[in-house]
């Protein structure tokens, strides 16, 4: 009888004992975590968590107080955040960061050139990963327009696009739907769960609960700088701990 074996999924980034302090404020405070390959990953939490300054620190945009950090088997921890970058990490903000006088495609393009555009061929094959990031991202027909002359949700899905131009081995998002109707919600999660489906791993912070148990994979929740639970979403949400911290003492959740 011939034994089928099922591989693990590979180990897209680690991170071990991280911790940021800022003064004597404990922002992230000793968070080991592993992202694995073509998943959707997510972290919960009130308003000063700890969520951003964790997405900040795995991108190397704020230094570690302590912890090391492995993208692949590499680490990283004291790497500059274009290394980062250069590597294969990418990532969108809590605010909508584009050019109002560029447009669409030239926005989505700063992504594609930081995958490196100098001689013929190299230009050329960034014209292409725009080209893809643009249908990928259902920018098709919008490319000659401005950023103010779409809607807050195309605007995000423009930023999307930009870090998806880079063709990266891991996105990071941070609440890509605050101010969001909706609709536009739910465009975002499925244009992210299709991201997923064609291998892209993802890290996302979100305040919609029900949009991070119908997206992701697999849940982190944090508190006071510190992971208070995780696992399998629907459970995630319903555990005492995250129930009491991120809703309220008294507060319940329909997830």
């Amino acid at each position: 009888m011939t034994e089928h074996t099922t591989e693990a999924p590979a180990t897209v980034l680690r991170a071990e004992d991280v911790a940021v302090h800022f003064g004597g404020v404990k922002a992230v405070d000793g968070v080991s975590l592993t992202l694995t390959a073509g998943r959707i990953f997510g972290i919960l939490g009130p308003n000063g968590s700890g969520k951003s300054t964790l997405l900040a620190a795995l991108t190397r945009l704020v230094p570690l107080t302590r912890g090391r950090l492995l993208f692949g088997d590499r680490p990283y921890e004291r790497a500059q955040p274009h290394i980062i970058a250069a590597r294969g990490v990418a990532r969108t903000f809590q605010t909508v960061r584009l050019l109002p006088g560029r447009t669409v495609r030239d926005n989505i393009a700063l992504g594609a050139e930081s995958a490196g555009s100098r001689t013929r061929q190299q230009r050329r094959r960034a014209a292409e990963r725009v080209d893809r990031a643009i249908e990928r991202a259902g920018l098709t027909g919008l490319e000659r327009h401005h950023p103010d002359e779409l809607s807050y949700g195309y605007q995000r899905r423009v930023e999307v696009a930009r870090a998806i131009a880079s063709e990266p081995t891991l996105l990071l998002l941070d609440e890509p739907t605050a101010g969001m109707n909706r609709q536009e919600r739910d465009d975002i999660a499925s244009l992210l769960r299709d991201l997923r489906e064609e291998g892209l791993t993802q890290l996302l912070i979100e305040h919609d609960v029900q949009m991070m148990v119908d997206t992701c994979d697999h849940l982190f929740a944090m508190n006071f700088g510190a992971l208070i639970a995780e696992g399998e979403p629907a459970a995630v949400v319903r555990d005492p701990a995250v129930q009491e911290a991120y809703l309220g003492k008294h507060g319940r959740t329909h997830a």
